[in-house]
């Protein structure tokens, strides 16, 4: 399979194959709505490509799409640039990584908020997203809040998020792995 798609026209974005922890795709730059149908359409002709089962493959792209949202809607502009990274492992998953800066004063909530979910079954995580879709409440950017929710269901708990303190920001990075087959 070739390296390099139609569409790779921005240099963040690449398919280097290694031996042990293969680099599927990084990209380093700005989330935007192009971004996105960018890198959901490469997601979806690469799980293709490799015979992933569809149950895992929508997952995947599930994960992947609320991950970038995450990025997209709460990502500094004027700081480290975002990136996203999609690994295969030996073990037959898709690790995708994604980081940006956010502000300082967002890292308690969101070490809260991620505490609380991390620890709820499925059931409750399901029934914590209904409950919450079905009210009122939206976010500033017309999300009902159950973004990293969505990341823990569909990833089934197999996410970890990182929080690195820098002079005026804060990095935060999700690593969920998602197995091709089940």
């Amino acid at each position: 399979m070739s390296g390099t798609f139609p569409s790779d026209a921005h240099p963040s974005a690449r398919f280097l194959p290694t031996e042990q922890h293969a680099l599927e795709l990084k990209w380093k730059g700005s989330i935007q709505d192009q971004t996105t149908d960018f890198l959901m359409h490469w997601m979806e002709s690469r799980l293709e490509a490799v015979d992933a089962h569809s149950l895992q493959k929508k997952r995947i792209i599930r994960v992947a799409i609320e991950l970038l949202q995450n990025m997209h809607h709460h990502a500094l502009v004027h700081d480290t640039q975002p990136e996203f990274a999609v690994y295969s492992t030996p073990s037959i998953t898709w690790r995708i990584e994604a980081s940006n800066a956010i502000d300082h004063r967002c890292v308690k909530e969101l070490q809260e908020t991620w505490t609380k979910l991390k620890s709820k079954c499925q059931n409750e995580l399901r029934s914590m997203q209904r409950d919450k879709l079905a009210g009122d409440s939206r976010s500033e950017h017309g999300g009902g809040g159950v973004g990293l929710n969505e990341i823990l269901r569909k990833a089934d708990g197999q996410v970890d998020m990182n929080i690195e303190n820098r002079s005026e920001v804060a990095c935060v990075t999700f690593s969920a792995e998602i197995p091709l087959q089940s």
